[in-house]
């Protein structure tokens, strides 16, 4: 099992996903998690995010997770 993910990179993956436009609405909603929640901070820190951003499929799927991660505190 993988460790916790730096929090640079965790950081650096929020900040590639607010250039989206699916993903600002669920940050501005939910930041205090995108902060705080450790779960989520996992999910994002570990996605491969410019790879996922490449392919819709990915993205929607990445979305999913995220939406997962939130959902379940």
């Amino acid at each position: 099992m993988r460790g916790e993910p730096k929090d640079e990179r965790v950081n650096k993956n929020i900040e590639l996903l607010r250039k989206t436009d699916w993903f600002e609405p669920i940050y501005a909603v939910n930041e205090a998690s995108f902060k705080n929640n450790e779960h989520l901070r996992y999910v994002v820190g570990w996605a491969k995010v410019e790879k996922s951003l490449r392919s819709e499929k990915r993205t929607e799927k990445l979305k999913v997770d995220i939406l997962e991660a939130i959902a379940w505190r």
